[in-house]
């Protein structure tokens, strides 16, 4: 229903008011608390597929934080920033690769972030079959229940 009405992008929760219903505002509270992401979107993650919708450094699909906050220096020197997962690799038969770009030549100290962050991502899991899915991070049913919440 609410992708019918409003669309699949749950970060654009910006609806003009005089279509808003008040079942809508108190979502757009829970969606962003004070402008920005609210407790329901941070225990979103994503579950990979095509990778055509996961952004690599500000979405969480690679543990439970996101690259961006857990390798700040290396986004910084990324030249992949803003691009999707699918953008920033490569399938190679079944298996999906990094093809990570830099601006300049890191420092040697930055050697041993660019190996953690390589390994980080290598220990995700994609299936190219379906489609990129949110699933709800807080069980491992990945189903959200207002219980739960």
């Amino acid at each position: 229903m609410l992708e019918s009405k409003y669309g699949t992008n749950l970060e654009s929760l910006h609806i003009p008011v005089k279509y808003q219903s008040w079942w809508w505002g108190d979502l757009k509270k829970v969606c962003s608390e004070g402008g920005g992401d609210g407790w329901f979107l941070k225990e979103l993650k994503w579950k990979l597929g095509r990778v055509d919708k996961v952004r690599f450094w500000e979405d969480v699909w690679a543990g439970d934080t996101n690259l961006k906050t857990l390798y700040s220096r290396l986004f910084s020197l990324s030249g992949n920033q803003e691009q999707k997962v699918g953008e920033v690799g490569e399938w190679l038969g079944p298996n999906w690769r990094g093809r990570l770009r830099w601006r300049w030549v890191r420092y040697e100290w930055e050697s041993e972030l660019k190996a953690n962050l390589v390994a980080c991502i290598s220990r995700a899991t994609i299936n190219r079959y379906v489609n990129d899915i949110h699933v709800w991070g807080v069980d491992k049913s990945e189903l959200f229940t207002v219980n739960i919440a």
